[in-house]
């Protein structure tokens, strides 16, 4: 056991290097000082949002993801995503309050009363009403809720208080959907319109030039050309604010010395391994990861150890091997038939102080409980369901009347467990857990099959301080001996490195290729004073050192020139191709469709059944422009050139199949009103409110 105490993990750098890694922060934030943060988080439309209020917001969703997710941690990521959900709502709620209050939107008492104890309640009343035996909502037990109120504890409460605005939340938003639902209306002229645009048809023929049939190099443009295009549809290209970053890793791994002392550390505690008495205290003095006295199928366990214990005897060992990085080991400890999943039924009696209730009893009182409805079940086991209905504290038996289903062994808390595997299948048995006394009802077990319980002693293949240390070394030579982009830029070339990048970086954004939690980076792009071809610190990213150096910086507005230039470039040769096209129609001879087409070198094509609400035209694409131009002609007489999406275009309509004559116009109104009131349902009204609000987002200084 003497290697026990030689053989924990490397924590943190040495301590020199620890000192000039404070030094440098904390001189670098005294030379530079550091920007104050206000209180404010956000701005929304001039309504303040504060920092504790925000955070507050926060923490308690993030306590509901943690319940929803059953876990005591959330990741990084996972924590990011909480906090951007609770600023999305936070925008939501307050653009459509200050919609609501402006126009006068607002649930009475008489209303929510109403919404509560009414004939015809609101739809999450009546969802979390309902009668366990019949299935259907239960006004009286309703009545019966509301005359407990004053009984709560502050948490009940609370969570009354959250329902509550959770009804006046969902019924102020469907009167605001409604009046704009119900407002729709078409004007019969109008109806009578969109009836001929969908029914009147154009048979027509079609002659195109593609621009593709027209070589790039044959096009003439300049500078000026593409300047005037940009400055005249500069609001095609709008952006929002962002930045792009190059980086380089310099990642920290085990070096020949570290491997060489892992081994001997690994070959010492497999000496140890063997003689331990405790392999339980053993496994968790040593291992990376704590003992699991899980048993699992041979096919669920590591191929190294499976393939060495099959058919072992117990107390069987398997020898250090390295796998993903780490060293392994192993003991089999147990060897048991066991069934995959089993089926129980159970009523919970919870007491004060169990896992997760609220119960006031007392373990005394909910003994004498338990112990009486044992007596009752053991006489009558088919009764379990009704008094479960009516006696457990499990939240879920009003949708299973305590019937758990097949569950997977090992899964449930270790005595319930144990107590299903032990018996038999209708046997009726109690037992206490940590949430409890149950009363189960074995209802079934499936085929049991052989599994193993391993002690597995994990030890991962980390690089020691000294890498550690040489690793920053080398960082911190690199960082100071680049300090511009070009000289950055040009040394990862000189050494070698691989350079990375990340682009289109907005303030909140939470993704960088080869970066676990990649925040600090981005709130470092954005800090006051770091502008193109700043130099970053040092970044300590667990397992690396990365410095960037901001490439480009974006803000919000239009893009320059440069940056669209390609775009820009295409356009203007279209348009330049189309000005040939049109040349080369003008220079023919033809007095014809075909004649024209014959002299562009182009065919002609015949396409039915063009209607104006369309704006595809068959064969070639969406071409509005032409579809447009077909509706405002006169039959058997050949257009002018049309400059489309994919070319020039000449047409002649040969033929024009009017509307029949109709009264009733419903039909061709309805399939539009039900469009409109879909996108009405569908969110359109606030991501239009949304686009006409002024947003200010702080968030990047906290976080």
């Amino acid at each position: 056991m003497a290697a026990i105490g030689s053989i924990r993990k490397q924590s943190g750098l040495l301590i020199i290097v620890v000192g000039i890694a404070m030094a440098a922060f904390i001189l670098g934030d005294f030379m530079k000082g550091s920007p104050r943060r206000s209180n404010i988080v956000g701005e929304i439309n001039g309504e303040k949002i504060t920092y504790p209020e925000f955070s507050r917001k926060v923490e308690e969703n993030l306590e509901i993801e943690k319940r929803n997710k059953n876990t005591s941690n959330l990741t990084a990521v996972e924590s990011f995503e909480v906090r951007q959900r609770t600023w999305n709502s936070f925008v939501k709620e307050t653009i459509l309050e200050q919609e609501y209050e402006e126009i006068g939107i607002s649930i009475p008492t008489e209303e929510l009363s109403e919404l509560i104890y009414g004939k015809n309640p609101h739809q999450f009343i009546q969802q979390n009403f309902v009668n366990p035996e019949t299935g259907v909502f239960d006004p009286g037990m309703v009545r019966r809720f509301m005359q407990t109120l004053d009984q709560m504890d502050q948490v009940q409460l609370n969570q009354w208080k959250n329902f509550k605005e959770a009804i006046i939340t969902d019924r102020i938003g469907s009167k605001y959907k409604k009046l704009f639902s119900d407002s729709y209306f078409m004007p019969e002229p109008f109806a009578k319109n969109l009836y001929n645009e969908s029914n009147t048809n154009a048979k027509v023929r079609v002659v195109v030039k593609n621009y593709s049939q027209i070589s790039d190099s044959l096009i003439v443009y300049t500078d000026e050309d593409i300047k005037d295009y940009y400055e005249k549809n500069k609001e095609k290209f709008e952006q929002q604010e962002s930045r792009d970053i190059d980086y380089v890793i310099f990642d920290i791994k085990a070096s020949k010395k570290d491997h060489i002392k892992i081994k001997e550390e690994v070959d010492e505690i497999y000496s140890d391994f063997l003689e331990a008495e405790n392999i339980n205290s053993f496994v968790n003095a040593t291992s990376d990861n704590r003992y699991d006295s899980t048993f699992y199928k041979e096919e669920d366990l590591a191929v190294s150890i499976a393939g060495k214990i099959k058919n072992a005897k117990q107390g069987t060992f398997v020898s250090p091997y390295v796998d993903n990085n780490a060293y392994h080991m192993a003991k089999l400890v147990d060897v048991q038939y066991r069934p995959d999943s089993m089926k129980a039924t159970h009523i919970l009696i919870a007491y004060q102080g169990a896992y997760r209730t609220i119960q006031t009893r007392t373990k005394d009182q909910a003994k004498v409980l338990t112990d009486s409805l044992l007596k009752v079940v053991k006489r009558n086991s088919g009764k379990i369901e009704s008094l479960a209905r009516e006696f457990s504290d499990d939240g879920s038996v009003k949708n299973n009347n305590g019937d758990l289903g097949w569950f997977a062994d090992q899964t449930m808390v270790g005595p319930f467990n144990q107590a299903v595997l032990e018996g038999k299948t209708g046997k009726v048995t109690m037992v206490e857990t940590p949430f409890g006394y149950h009363i189960i009802k074995i209802t079934g077990k499936q085929k049991p099959v052989k599994k193993y319980r391993v002690a597995i002693i994990d030890r991962a293949i980390e690089p020691s301080s000294n890498t550690y240390q040489e690793v920053y070394v080398k960082a911190s030579k690199f960082a100071g001996e680049n300090t511009t982009a070009e000289a950055f830029q040009n040394a990862i070339v000189k050494q070698g490195l691989n350079k990375r990048s990340a682009t289109n970086l907005a303030p909140m954004s939470n993704n960088i290729p080869g970066i676990e939690n990649p925040r600090v980076i981005i709130r470092w792009a954005y800090e006051d004073g770091v502008e193109e071809g700043s130099i970053s610190k040092i970044f300590d990213m667990d397992g690396s050192y990365i410095i960037a150096v901001v490439s480009k910086v974006r803000e919000k507005g239009v893009k320059e020139i440069e940056d669209v230039e390609d775009n820009v470039k295409r356009s203007v040769i279209e348009n330049k191709k189309a000005e040939l096209i049109k040349d080369m129609i003008a220079a023919s001879v033809g007095t014809d469709i075909n004649e024209i087409a014959a002299d562009i070198k182009a065919d002609v094509d015949t396409v039915e059944n063009i209607n104006f609400g369309s704006a595809t035209l068959i064969g070639f694409g969406r071409e509005p422009k032409v579809i447009g131009e077909i509706f405002s002609m006169e039959k058997n007489k050949l257009s002018a050139p049309i400059q489309g999406n994919r070319g020039v275009y000449m047409v002649i309509i040969d033929e024009i199949t009017e509307a029949p004559e109709g009264t009733n116009y419903t039909i061709s109104v309805n399939p539009v009103k039900q469009a409109f009131q879909s996108r009405i349902m569908n969110n359109y009204l606030y991501r239009s409110l949304e686009k006409i609000s002024d947003v200010e987002d702080n968030r990047i200084l906290y976080y």
